[in-house]
C-alpha cells in the first residue's frame, strides 16, 4: 500500500511540473526568440527543455510554419511532442539520438492509444544551425511545416492559436526504438507523460522568414 501510493505520488509530481516559462529566450546562433518550457521526466531534476518561435504577422484560426529547438538529456531514449496537448488525434513529433549522435525526427499520429504511425502531412526540417550535443545533452532545432493546424473528427480544422497559450505535451521513455537509425522505426510504451499550456504570445518573431531561410541555406534533411 505504502510503494503504490509513493508511486502515485511521484507520477503526479512529474505530470504537474511541466509549467510554461513566461520569460522568453533568445537565441543568438538561430537568431530566434523562444518561448520555453522545461518537461521534468525525473524527480531528481532531468528533463526536455521544448522552445518553439513562431512568425510575429501571423492571425488566429490560421496555419503557420513553426521552429521547434529541443534540449535533451543524453540517457533519454526517446521523447516526443504532441502538439494538440493529447496522444492521439494531433501531430506528434517523436525523437530520438541515432547513428552518428544525428538527431532522429519522425512524424506521427495515433489514431487510438497505440503505436503511432508515419503522418505525412507534418513535415521537419532539420537545422544544422542550432543542432548539437556534448558529453551530457544534444540539441535540435528544426522547422515544422503542418504542426499547427489538423483536421479532426468531422473535418472541421483544430489550429493552434498564435496569441495565447495552447495545451501541449509531452512524452519519455529511457528506451531506445528498435531501429534507431529509421524515422519509422517502432517505439515502446512511454514511461512519463505529462501537459502544459505553453504561451505562444512570447513566441512570435518580427524576423521569422528571414532567420528560417538563412538557416535552411544550412539544413541538414526533412523528416
Amino acid at each position: 500500500m505504502l510503494w503504490n501510493l509513493l508511486f502515485a505520488v511521484i507520477a503526479t509530481l512529474l505530470r504537474s511540473v511541466s509549467a510554461a516559462e513566461s520569460v522568453a529566450v533568445h537565441d543568438a546562433e538561430t537568431g530566434l526568440t523562444y518561448s520555453p518550457n522545461f518537461a521534468l521526466y525525473k524527480v531528481d531534476g532531468r528533463g526536455i527543455t521544448f522552445r518553439i518561435a513562431i512568425p510575429s504577422n501571423v492571425s488566429s484560426n490560421s496555419a503557420y510554419d513553426a521552429v521547434v529547438q529541443v534540449i535533451i538529456p543524453n540517457d533519454v531514449g526517446w521523447a516526443g511532442l504532441a502538439w494538440g496537448g493529447s496522444m492521439t488525434k494531433n501531430p506528434l513529433m517523436v525523437f530520438w539520438r541515432g547513428p552518428n549522435n544525428q538527431p532522429v525526427l519522425s512524424s506521427r499520429w495515433a489514431s487510438s492509444h497505440t503505436l503511432p504511425q508515419p503522418y505525412a502531412i507534418a513535415t521537419y526540417n532539420l537545422f544544422k544551425t542550432g543542432t548539437k550535443s556534448n558529453s551530457t545533452h544534444w540539441q535540435f532545432t528544426a522547422l515544422c511545416t503542418g504542426c499547427t493546424s489538423w483536421a479532426v473528427d468531422g473535418g472541421a480544422v483544430r489550429y493552434i492559436q498564435p496569441n495565447g497559450s495552447n495545451r501541449l505535451a509531452f512524452a519519455y521513455s529511457p528506451t531506445k526504438p528498435s531501429n534507431p537509425s529509421s524515422p519509422t522505426s517502432a517505439i515502446t510504451v512511454h514511461d512519463v507523460h505529462a501537459y502544459w499550456n505553453h504561451d505562444f504570445s512570447t513566441a512570435r518573431n518580427a524576423g521569422f522568414k528571414a532567420a528560417v531561410q538563412r538557416l535552411l541555406g544550412s539544413q541538414g534533411f526533412r523528416a
